[in-house]
């Protein structure tokens, strides 16, 4: 009976699932990218945030909370900041940032690989409890890791992880800009050399690529690294839906059997004629 069905049909339903919750509400989904202070060379302290960017996937609007726009609030040069400046300014965003996700409490949030103390809302809210600020809570059940959810519907190798990472490979190959946007490395050296306005815009064009692989794969147009036997899988269904969605795959397989039904009918006629 497996060829009736298989476990790959199963998960991309799951991934299909997933994706219309999100999109029948779309004024309440926000998509949430951020910066951060390198987690590997930062000799195991919590890295330090530069710069958090939220698009509401409905309106497009996004609110931005930046180190280098709070140091302008705040009069100091966001190129030269002490440490002191830095924790201080950093608190003031992260606190901006905790009343924003309260005022949003109900939202969905979408996001790319924020999953845990390294990297995600965890490691946000730890470094606010360094610096003493108010946390933010979001429960697990609103946060929508898009990267999972593209595994489900076209099966965990939809893009490489190399050359510069899943996320800007994928906007590459589907022509999505990638302008400002750096790789992990590159915001790194940007964090080193305190380029915080780069990162910010990195962190900016980010979130407006999560959103276009969103549009895309809301449209079936997003191109993945994938063959389609294998996103279907090779059972009866999952050939079927290969068919169905592959228009000039349908088209052929619909002339053949018109001229094969053409072809037999003489014979089926001459039968039956026959037995008659």
């Amino acid at each position: 009976m497996k060829f009736f069905n298989s476990s790959r049909l199963r998960e991309r339903k799951q991934g299909l699932e997933l994706l219309d919750d999100l999109l029948k509400e779309k004024l309440k989904c926000n998509v949430i990218h951020y910066s951060c202070e390198s987690f590997v060379t930062n000799h195991g302290r919590t890295p330090r945030v530069t710069s958090i960017c939220v698009m509401n996937l409905k309106t497009a609007q996004t609110k931005s909370f930046s180190i280098h726009l709070q140091a302008q609030i705040n009069g100091l040069d966001f190129n030269n900041l002490t440490d002191t400046e830095y924790d201080t300014l950093e608190k003031e965003m992260l606190t901006d940032f905790s009343s924003f996700v309260s005022q949003n409490a109900t939202h969905k949030w979408i996001h790319w690989n924020m999953r845990d103390s390294n990297y995600g809302f965890e490691a946000i809210n730890n470094r606010i409890k360094i610096l003493k600020g108010t946390t933010f809570q979001i429960p697990d059940d609103f946060k929508y890791d898009f990267p999972r959810i593209l595994g489900r519907i076209f099966t965990y190798s939809y893009e490489k992880n190399k050359p510069d990472g899943r996320l800007l490979n994928l906007a590459k190959r589907n022509n999505i800009s990638t302008v400002n946007s750096m790789t992990g490395k590159e915001e790194a050296e940007a964090f080193d050399n305190k380029e915080y306005l780069r990162l910010h815009m990195s962190t900016l064009r980010k979130v407006d690529i999560i959103e276009s692989i969103i549009h895309r794969v809301e449209n079936d147009e997003l191109k993945v690294n994938v063959k389609k036997k294998d996103i279907y899988g090779l059972s009866f269904n999952g050939i079927i839906a290969i068919i169905k969605e592959t228009p000039w795959l349908l088209i052929l397989i619909s002339i053949i059997g018109y001229l094969i039904g053409s072809a037999l009918e003489p014979i089926v006629q001459k039968i039956f004629g026959t037995s008659g």
